[in-house]
């Protein structure tokens, strides 16, 4: 595999490709990307920077960077139901769990909570609270490492029990949709979500902004635009604290080693570095071309031109030329680096609020402890970790269903050391120590 280079990749994408020598050491030429090094300073990612690094000690991906960071998706509420009965904002889960219950008492026949991304993004957020990763967010698995101590797979430890628990009560009481645990997002508002919100068959549900919008234009055709208040609230806190998850990066790009071999290869580098990290092009790829497609105030404020509209994100709907579908800006790599500044503009007074909410409110836990592997353990751990993660995927929703018993937890933890977990983690805790060593 060879590839010449690879945009919107995430952290780890590249590994497969670094002991073949087919993508290049970025770690090797930051010094040609002023922009990167300027806002990885002034954005404190030194750290994560470094813990980007493989087993040789450099990086071959550059990530984006984000200088607030909150969770894409947590709880999307209507919170005028909430606040009627009682519980307005929920903090906690317990309070999620309250607040569940007297809507089921005034609603009997609704499921009010959902999740509509095959459970994997409710348990996501919702297990950071727990102090534990689940979900989207469960990696390769492990937690901890920190201080000394060595690493531990998370789907063993007391805290993933004790969030299995929590949501198997929820299917329990009839106050977690489980049909929405096992639908994906296919296009029809996360996995039919949408419709139950329309129907008012659902009150809570996870989410994004984007998923909001799509909440929102189906409780328009029912309820009508202004007769409901739909949220996107900060992760609710839990036993583990008011936490959320590590501070990570957005998507970045590799590129090919033999690039390097171009007479232009400098020039690439000094391309790429303003178009991922100057502030000016991110305002390019997000607007467009500015007294054009839109107009910026002496107060930084940014508003669309008339005759363009960015439907996506419910800006001037219909106006005329959008500026994703026709024009081609906005696109998913107009996120991959954002200041605060930049993600206001085009998000939603509402978002505003929520990212005021997460940074006020919740701490980020400790970044997850590198432990890069050499080439000849790469292969073996991910025939490891495949159907190690897959058996813990399959256990988690059968529990939090109710279609296995929770006096089975020690047979699910053994079955787990059957399929090698103890030789998983020794290979995984082994280049824990040497990324120390080394360091």
């Amino acid at each position: 595999m060879r590839p010449r280079s690879s945009p919107l990749i995430y952290r780890g994408d590249e590994t497969p490709f670094v002991s073949s020598g087919a993508i290049l050491a970025m770690s090797d030429f930051v010094e040609h990307m002023p922009n990167f090094r300027k806002y990885v300073e002034e954005w404190e990612q030194a750290e994560m920077v470094e813990n980007l690094k493989q087993a040789d000690g450099k990086y071959y991906m550059l990530p984006g960077l984000q200088e607030v960071w909150v969770p894409s998706f947590s709880l999307i509420i209507r919170k005028d139901v909430w606040e009627e009965i009682g519980i307005g904002i929920p903090a906690t889960w317990d309070e999620v769990h309250e607040g569940l219950q007297a809507i089921k008492e005034k609603y009997p026949d609704s499921l009010p909570l959902a999740d509509g991304f095959e459970g994997q993004s409710l348990i996501n957020y919702g297990g950071y609270a727990f102090n534990t990763r689940a979900g989207w967010g469960f990696g390769d698995g492990t937690i901890g490492g920190h201080d000394g101590e060595p690493l531990r797979y998370a789907a063993v430890t007391e805290e993933y029990k004790a969030m299995v628990e929590y949501y198997r009560t929820l299917v329990a009481e009839g106050l977690l949709d489980p049909e929405t645990l096992t639908a994906s997002n296919d296009g029809s508002g996360a996995g039919g979500v949408a419709e139950k919100f329309a129907a008012e068959a659902c009150f809570a549900a996870s989410g994004s902004t984007g998923t909001a919008i799509e909440f929102a234009q189906a409780l328009d055709e029912t309820l009508g635009a202004g007769n409901y208040d739909l949220q996107l609230i900060p992760p609710p806190a839990g036993p583990g604290g008011n936490i959320m998850g590590p501070r990570n990066f957005w998507h970045g790009f590799m590129l090919s080693s033999e690039i390097a071999e171009s007479e232009n290869f400098l020039a690439i580098l000094q391309f790429l570095d303003w178009l991922y990290f100057n502030p000016e092009a991110r305002e390019m790829q997000r607007w467009g071309i500015e007294g054009e497609t839109y107009t910026k105030a002496e107060d930084g404020t940014i508003e669309l031109a008339e005759g363009y509209s960015l439907d996506s994100f419910d800006l001037n709907v219909g106006a005329g030329t959008d500026l994703l579908k026709d024009l081609g800006f906005s696109t998913f790599l107009a996120e991959a680096t954002e200041s605060r500044e930049l993600k206001e503009s085009y998000n939603s007074a509402e978002y505003t609020e929520y990212i005021d909410g997460v940074t006020e409110n919740l701490e980020s836990m400790p970044p997850w402890a590198p432990a890069p592997l050499e080439e000849a353990e790469l292969e073996q751990a991910s025939l490891m970790a495949t159907p190690l993660k897959d058996a813990v995927d399959t256990a988690t929703l059968q529990f939090i269903l109710g279609d296995r018993d929770m006096g089975e937890w020690d047979d699910f933890a053994a079955e787990l050391e059957a399929s090698g977990l103890q030789s998983y983690m020794d290979l995984i805790n082994g280049a824990r120590e040497r990324f120390l060593e080394s360091s």
